[in-house]
């Protein structure tokens, strides 16, 4: 007994230290940002999974990694489920978690902003200034299964086919003509267009004009928040002021596919 104690007041110092929180983020492929489909957390996890990493290394934390359906993500920060979880918001959508905020308004300084950009078929020849909010508002849309982005875009009247679970195959069925164009939100307008580009040569071309620019937040759950606030706070300073910079060096370390 007297060893357990003397035990216990030599590491509890450093038990106390230990500091561990949970990130939840979409599990379904999406290159370069997230690798892997299902639960698991794979050893080659993505540079999106490594800017969350690194985001809560800042505050001498550790990351518990939870991959989750999209749909579930929100659930679970909304129950508490999970600390910590990236959350795309249209500007002025109502936000069911905590976010940065200056003067009782979203500081979208201490987020990131991310531009929904569409590909298109090559050979459909579209004009280099088409405007997709409106080619597309009769046409079909592939978004990555369970995306804000294909909730949002649906929700706006657009026909969203989102039954393709990751970004290749959602390249594939607009080559193949089951969809119109293919839409996704990403923080570099070109970084996907050398792994489209190795896939498909010149089948696929990205339309200059997005479909809309919106906010990544790194948001926390509204129980985590209340119980370490300045720690989020910190959490939220780094991300404003680090994270496309960082997300640009990650992207670097996942070459396209040959």
């Amino acid at each position: 007994m007297a060893f357990a104690a003397t035990l216990l007041l030599f590491c509890g110092p450093a038990y106390a230290r230990e500091c561990v929180i949970r990130v939840a983020y979409p599990d379904r492929e999406r290159p370069p940002y997230y690798f892997g489909n299902g639960a698991v957390v794979p050893e080659v996890a993505g540079a999106g999974v490594d800017l969350l990493r690194e985001a809560v290394r800042s505050v001498d934390c550790t990351a518990q990694l939870v991959r989750l359906p999209t749909a579930r993500i929100k659930l679970a920060l909304i129950s508490g489920a999970v600390d910590l979880a990236p959350v795309d918001l249209r500007d002025g959508e109502e936000p069911y978690s905590a976010l940065p905020t200056k003067a009782g308004r979203p500081d979208t300084r201490r987020g990131m902003r991310v531009t929904a950009v569409v590909y298109a078929r090559a050979a459909d020849g579209l004009p280099a200034n088409t405007n997709p909010r409106n080619h597309f508002k009769n046409r079909t849309l592939a978004t990555n299964q369970g995306s804000p982005l294909g909730e949002q875009l649906r929700d706006e009247g657009y026909k969203v086919d989102d039954g393709a679970p990751d970004a290749y195959s959602n390249m594939d069925k607009v080559v193949m003509g089951r969809a119109d164009g293919f839409a996704i939100s990403i923080a570099n307008v070109d970084v996907m267009d050398a792994t489209i580009a190795a896939r498909h040569g010149d089948a696929l071309v990205r339309l200059a004009t997005p479909m809309r620019t919106s906010t990544l937040w790194l948001s926390a759950s509204n129980a985590y928040f209340a119980g370490h606030g300045a720690q989020v706070e910190s959490v939220w300073n780094w991300w404003g002021e680090n994270a496309a910079r960082k997300l640009v060096e990650f992207v670097k370390n996942y070459p396209p596919p040959k």
